[in-house]
C-alpha cells in the first residue's frame, strides 16, 4: 500500500523534483497550493504525513500548524522553510512540527527525513479513516465527510460531542489516549469535557457501538492510562498493552493556547 502524503506548495513547478523523489519510493503524493486548501482537505481526508512549504501566499506555516492543532489533528508535519528565517523555524517546532528543513533542500535529504518521521510515528499512517473519509467500525460505517454513522445502511443518531469522540478514536487506532489528551483534543474541536463528563461520554458512545457495553471490545479501558480504540472489535487479537502507543497530554502552554482561541 502506498503511503499518502500531502505536499503543500504554491508553485509546485519550482520544486517538482522534491515531489518526484517522494513518489519514487512508492508514495502517493497529493499537491495542494495553499494553507486554506490543506485545512479544508483535512476536514475529510487525513494523510500519513504533510510536507508543508513555508511562505505560502495565504498563510505562514506556523498559522497552519496552529489551526491544525486547534482542530484536533496530529498528523506528522515536515516544514520546508527559508534559509534565514530562524524565528519561524523555532515557532513551527514549538507548534508541533516534526521536522524543519531549510531551503535549498536536497531531494534525497527530504526523502530521508520523511522516512525517519514516518518510522517514528507508524500509527499515524495506519488510521482506518481512508481517503473518502469513511471508516469501518465493527458493524458500523463512520462517514466523516457526511458526519454520519450508519449500521447496515441505517443512520444512527449521534450528538455532536459523541460524533467528535468517535472520530477522534477512529483517527487514532490502537493508540492509548489518556483522558487528558482526549479532553484537550475535544476542547480544540470546540467540545470541552472534564474527566468525569468524558467518562460519561465514553459510556454513551459504548452503548451505541458496542454489542455488549459491559464488555467493550471497540473502546477498551487501559487501567491507569486511558482508552484504546480497536476498529476490528470482536475479531481483534488480544491487545499487548505494553506495546500500545501512548499519547501524552498536551503541554500546559498548548492547552492554554487552545482554550484562549475559544474564549
Amino acid at each position: 500500500m502506498k503511503t499518502r502524503i500531502f505536499f503543500v506548495e504554491a508553485n509546485p513547478a519550482l520544486h517538482g523534483n522534491l515531489r518526484d523523489v517522494l513518489e519514487s519510493r512508492y508514495m502517493d503524493v497529493h499537491t495542494l497550493s495553499s494553507g486554506s486548501a490543506l485545512i479544508s482537505r483535512m476536514e475529510h481526508d487525513v494523510p500519513a504525513l504533510i510536507v508543508l512549504r513555508d511562505g505560502l501566499p495565504d498563510m505562514r506555516a506556523s498559522a497552519i500548524l496552529r489551526t491544525l492543532q486547534q482542530t484536533g489533528h496530529d498528523t506528522p508535519v515536515i516544514v520546508i522553510g527559508n534559509t534565514l528565517d530562524s524565528v519561524e523555524l523555532i515557532i513551527c517546532l514549538e507548534l508541533g512540527a516534526d521536522d524543519y528543513i531549510r531551503m535549498p533542500c536536497n531531494p534525497r535529504e527530504l526523502l530521508s527525513r520523511v522516512e525517519n518521521v514516518l518510522r517514528r510515528a507508524p500509527h499515524k499512517s495506519q488510521t482506518p479513516v481512508h481517503s473518502m473519509g469513511r471508516c469501518d467500525i465493527g458493524d458500523f460505517v463512520l462517514d466523516v465527510r457526511a458526519r454520519m454513522l450508519t449500521r447496515h445502511g441505517v443512520p444512527v443518531t449521534l450528538h455532536s460531542s459523541t460524533f467528535a469522540l468517535l472520530r477522534l478514536f477512529a483517527e487514532h487506532p490502537l493508540e492509548v489516549l489518556s483522558r487528558r489528551s482526549i479532553a484537550d483534543k475535544l476542547r480544540g474541536a470546540g467540545e470541552g469535557h472534564c474527566d468525569r463528563s468524558l467518562d460519561v461520554l465514553v459510556c454513551r458512545l459504548r452503548r451505541i457501538v458496542e454489542a455488549d457495553p459491559s464488555m467493550p471490545r471497540l473502546i477498551q479501558t487501559i487501567r491507569g492510562r486511558g482508552y484504546v480504540f480497536t476498529p476490528s472489535g470482536p475479531n481483534a487479537a488480544p491487545l499487548d498493552h505494553d506495546e500500545l502507543n501512548v499519547m501524552p497530554p498536551e503541554p500546559a502552554w498548548k492547552r492554554a493556547s487552545a482554550m484562549s482561541s475559544y474564549a
